[in-house]
């Protein structure tokens, strides 16, 4: 099968295992062009990866580019993801889709307008650690799932000297982290119908102190709050308590817990594509589960493969613009919730995407390779 000519826009950190898992695991892209601000980066990522250079205005002009992924600032993830819509191209975006929910119910809206693809990051919820806890709810391993908690620290006093981005709004622990843990969630629970926040920004100037970094010593204005905690009702029925904290210590602490009528399921990071799951049931001791998926790896770039198979196959793709938009207003939902003290009701739904076919573990054994899970 024709494989999906593809340029990435956006060479910085988060490229180098997107652009490297499209040469090395994904037949079905065609790495042809990467395009930066930074001309100095941008030809030195398309040498080390034997790709063509090019500006962002050639690639929206080239007719033979179907595909363009994202890695750009989230700032500008909108106007640069709407000019490739309006060019024709299909768009996979790094998370999340836009800086507000406005903006990505327009990027949405022109995607359907244009009918090409819109996808998003996070697409760890196809690794083989969320899939199989999705695939463990889905047996009734833990009966009805009632309830959950979510729970996440970091320190992003720290992180935000290292990425300036992430003091701005859309930056917040919110929304670099929140949203794997929302996308998992609703990937397995499908549509949030309530939200009811509370949060503070307990730092929102001072003065950096990273010495020798960019930032030591000018004062850095953090716009979005890095405490919060939230109470979300799914359509499904299922409460779960959603607790942030990006002013704690430098080493991370997660929690995702779904309890059940039958058990508790303990979810590994979502962050991650390889994190396990563990039940509990009474009487008994907790049970690691086998994975029943694969792409337990680093897989960075598998949602947009996994696009790319859907555009060839002319099928719904998983990682889709509805549960991206759907994150990202869950997510401005809590602020709007904190902001006015009322619950927030949303507005957008999705359907839950299909599990990737289980048994396509490992390096292919048997004769089939984990690709083959995305056709």
């Amino acid at each position: 099968m024709q494989s999906v000519r593809t340029a990435v826009v956006g060479c910085g950190v988060i490229s180098q295992v997107y652009l490297q898992a499209f040469q090395e695991r994904f037949r079905i892209i065609e790495l042809a062009a990467c395009s930066d601000i930074d001309k100095e980066k941008m030809e030195r990522t398309a040498e080390s990866y034997n790709i063509r250079p090019m500006q962002w205005q050639e690639i929206l002009e080239d007719r033979s580019m179907e595909l363009v992924v994202n890695l750009t600032n989230p700032a500008v993830h909108y106007p640069l993801t709407l000019q490739a819509i309006e060019a024709g191209k299909h768009v996979f975006s790094e998370k999340m889709l836009a800086v507000t929910f406005e903006e990505g119910r327009e990027l949405c809206s022109q995607a359907d307008r244009h009918q090409v693809r819109l996808g998003a990051a996070p697409d760890t919820f196809l690794g083989g650690g969320i899939q199989t806890a999705a695939n463990a709810v889905r047996c009734g391993m833990a009966g009805e799932i009632l309830s959950g908690v979510v729970s996440l620290t970091r320190d992003y006093r720290v992180l935000g000297e290292i990425l300036p981005h992430l003091n701005r709004k859309g930056g917040s622990i919110l929304y670099d982290m929140g949203c794997y843990y929302l996308t998992a969630l609703c990937s397995i629970l499908g549509p949030i119908r309530k939200i009811s926040a509370f949060g503070r920004n307990t730092n929102p100037v001072r003065l950096g102190n990273r010495v020798g970094g960019p930032l030591f010593e000018k004062e850095i204005v953090v716009e979005d709050c890095n405490v919060l905690t939230a109470l979300l009702e799914f359509a499904c029925g299922t409460l779960v308590t959603f607790h942030l904290n990006g002013a704690c210590i430098a080493d991370e602490t997660f929690h995702l817990e779904l309890c059940g009528s039958k058990g508790i399921l303990r979810l590994g990071d979502p962050n991650t594509f390889d994190g396990k799951t563990v039940l509990q049931k009474t009487g008994s001791p907790p049970v690691t589960l086998p994975y029943t998926h694969g792409y337990q790896e680093q897989s960075r770039g598998l949602g947009a493969a996994e696009m790319a198979w859907a555009i060839r196959k002319e099928r719904p793709h998983r990682a889709g613009k509805e549960m991206a938009l759907h994150v990202l207003e869950a997510a401005q939902g809590m602020t709007k919730s904190l902001e006015t003290g009322c619950i927030y009701t949303m507005t957008t739904a999705f359907s839950i995407p299909q599990l990737l076919p289980e048994g396509y573990i490992g390096k292919g054994f048997w004769g089939h390779t984990e690709e083959t899970a995305l056709l």
